[in-house]
């Protein structure tokens, strides 16, 4: 291997090494902020739990004291009240999850950077030595194009790790899609009135799987997008809005006007998770472009270099 392969290799290991230690200071600079509102959620949730028990506790008297009406309907709302905490904590819950798992791969990648700047700069000074000593016309065009061939190879790593970050938010989003599609179906059963209660039970589950789905996509975005800022691509942003599904609505308000807004909401969802996916769609196709005209370019600079080399 020659010192420029060499010099390639080591830059593209440098610049994915680079571009994992920012992504693994943004994720400690998430689960920071992620830990503090964890914790209020959890502060929130304990809250809620505590007031369903002594609610539960109290006497006739002491409620019609402290709250008018029945003791029945005030320990329905407040287990309401509870279930919504545990639901949004535990959403959140699984986001933070999934940072720290992400966080803790980063971290074990990070500790080469020393060891390759180190690399690139011993072999950056045998290049230049060969390169001075060859003080010609040639040598000096020769230089032009190495660097002109260096870019490049940052380049296409960047839109190659970019197109991957893709790839893996369109298959968690068509993930997505599935599962809202049968929500979608279920519930169009549902409220024909063709076994009801079997139609509601699939209904909730396919739109708790879209929920979980939605997480995965998020954080697939997120890193898609991270991807395309670090090329200058900051004006697209992704927003994956799946709404406020409640999955025990049904349970509280079995009837058509909430299954129908149900329903609505879940056609909502359809549509902006639709565009979202044409969108990387387009995307990707742009990306892939791009690499092949850099792959084009890269071609011909090995022909400008051999022919160099051969001249010289």
């Amino acid at each position: 291997m020659n010192t420029q392969d060499k010099i390639n290799e080591v830059l593209e290991k440098l610049v994915e090494l680079k571009k994992v230690e920012k992504h693994f200071q943004q994720t400690m600079n998430q689960l920071d902020d992620s830990y503090q509102e964890l914790d209020k959620l959890h502060d929130i949730l304990e809250k809620e739990y505590k007031d369903v028990k002594e609610l539960e506790s109290l006497s006739m008297k002491s409620l019609f004291h402290r709250v008018l009406g029945s003791k029945e309907e005030q320990i329905e709302k407040e287990r309401q009240e509870y279930l919504q905490a545990t639901l949004k904590y535990n959403e959140f819950r699984k986001s933070v999850e999934l940072l720290e798992f992400e966080r803790d791969l980063l971290k074990k990648k990070i500790t080469d950077v020393t060891i390759y700047e180190s690399k690139l700069e011993q072999l950056k000074l045998k290049r230049e030595k060969e390169l001075v000593m060859s003080d010609t016309t040639l040598g000096k065009k020769l230089m032009r194009v190495v660097h002109m061939m260096d870019q490049i190879t940052s380049e296409r790593k960047e839109l190659t790790e970019a197109r991957q970050a893709g790839s893996d938010a369109l298959h968690h989003i068509k993930v997505l899609i599935t599962h809202l599609k049968k929500a979608k179906d279920w519930g169009s059963w549902d409220m024909m009135g063709n076994n009801s209660r079997h139609a509601a039970y699939y209904k909730r589950g396919a739109i708790d799987n879209a929920r979980e789905a939605s997480h995965h996509a998020k954080h697939h975005l997120n890193r898609f997008q991270k991807e395309l800022y670090d090329m200058g691509e900051r004006q697209y942003n992704f927003d994956i809005n799946i709404g406020s599904f409640n999955s025990f609505s049904d349970i509280f308000f079995d009837n058509l006007i909430s299954d129908w807004i149900i329903q609505q909401k879940i056609k909502n969802a359809m549509h902006n998770v639709d565009g979202v996916y044409d969108k990387i769609q387009r995307l990707l196709q742009s990306i892939d472009h791009k690499i092949l005209s850099l792959e084009g370019e890269q071609k011909s600079l090995q022909a400008t270099k051999d022919q160099i080399i051969l001249e010289g």
